[in-house]
């Protein structure tokens, strides 16, 4: 009687495994990771543990798989014990494990699912400590399949941190839905948050004005000469070269030549240009150009070549269309 109650219990206890691993799954691609990381930073420390296993996909994949495979190997176990027990024929065995399978698919699958994909962030944090402890216990197997996945990584020229920031993307689009649905959020700050995240990732060399297309003076042009070019152009900001234009060494402000008439020239006004690869992503340069108050770069290209003139209105303007077309310059 006993070992009946014993093989009961590890048939309850693989269903209960089953469940566990596929809803842990389901639960850590449904839930917010902009929640969890808030909460971790408010010191929760089931949250923080949570955020490693976000930081480190590969390792809670592998933890997973391997549960599942433990846990159905368990449950068969089971079975197969529970029907030796009760002194079955050998059919009987094999109708076992298919008599037993809309319970282990309810009640190991379905339910579980469902209910993390209900309650995503609740379960998951509720979750956290014995999947922590699964995860220590399964370490030197997941390292071998972390490996495994890396090397096809590898192989198949695959990069794991582009789809980490592809998915990263998608959570914030989704966080700005949810902001304009509940009235945080209003539609221009949206259309704003997404033009950003089309335009941020590509880089500066597609945005950039080639040199030999720039208008620019030479450091000895006259103040009425770079503000008739400045009119002409409508530019705020005109680049200096010296001896032949592809030599750009500098840019002067339309504005100081008007409010400042002790400026004669532009080598009176001249300003330091600084200089970026054509590879570098606009959202990180926009950063770069307002954290340091310039309006206009130089563009290079790997070998150090000048390419092109980048100004602060070519980064920005993609992303004022639509309802904030009023707002470019």
């Amino acid at each position: 009687m006993m070992i009946v109650i014993w093989t009961l219990a590890l048939l309850l206890l693989g269903i209960f495994l089953s469940g566990f691993f596929s809803g842990s799954e389901t639960g850590f691609y449904r839930a917010s990771r902009v929640r969890i990381v808030m909460a971790s930073l408010d010191g929760d420390r089931m949250s923080k543990a949570l955020v490693k296993l976000i930081n480190n996909p590969a390792l809670f994949v592998a933890t997973t798989l391997i549960g599942n495979n433990v846990a159905n190997y368990v449950t068969s176990l089971a079975i197969v014990l529970l029907a030796r027990q009760m002194q079955v024929s050998g059919l009987g065995e094999m109708l076992a494990p298919i008599l037993l399978s809309p319970m282990l698919f309810v009640y190991g699958e379905l339910l579980p699912k469902n209910l993390f994909y209900q309650a995503p962030n609740f379960l998951l944090r509720l979750a956290a400590p014995l999947f922590l402890f699964f995860a220590v216990i399964f370490a030197p197997v997941a390292a071998v399949l972390w490996a495994m996945s890396w090397l096809l990584g590898w192989l198949l020229g695959q990069s794991p941190e582009k789809i980490r920031l592809t998915l990263a993307r998608k959570e914030l689009q989704e966080v700005f839905e949810e902001g304009l649905e509940a009235g945080i959020l209003h539609p221009t700050q949206r259309h704003l948050a997404q033009s950003f995240f089309l335009v941020a990732a590509r880089p500066v060399g597609e945005y950039c004005q080639p040199i030999n297309r720039s208008h620019a003076v030479k450091r000895d042009a006259t103040a009425d000469a770079i503000k008739k070019l400045a009119r002409n152009n409508k530019l705020a900001d005109v680049p200096v070269f010296e001896k032949t234009k592809n030599n750009i060494v500098g840019y002067v402000r339309t504005l100081e030549f008007l409010v400042d008439a002790s400026k004669k020239s532009a080598g009176d006004a001249i300003r330091e240009l600084r200089s970026v690869k054509n590879t570098e992503l606009v959202g990180e340069v926009i950063l770069q150009m307002q954290a340091n108050r310039e309006t206009l770069l130089l563009v290079v290209d790997a070998r150090g070549r000048k390419v092109g003139l980048l100004s602060i209105d070519q980064l920005t303007d993609p992303l004022l269309n639509g309802p904030m077309v009023s707002l470019k310059r």
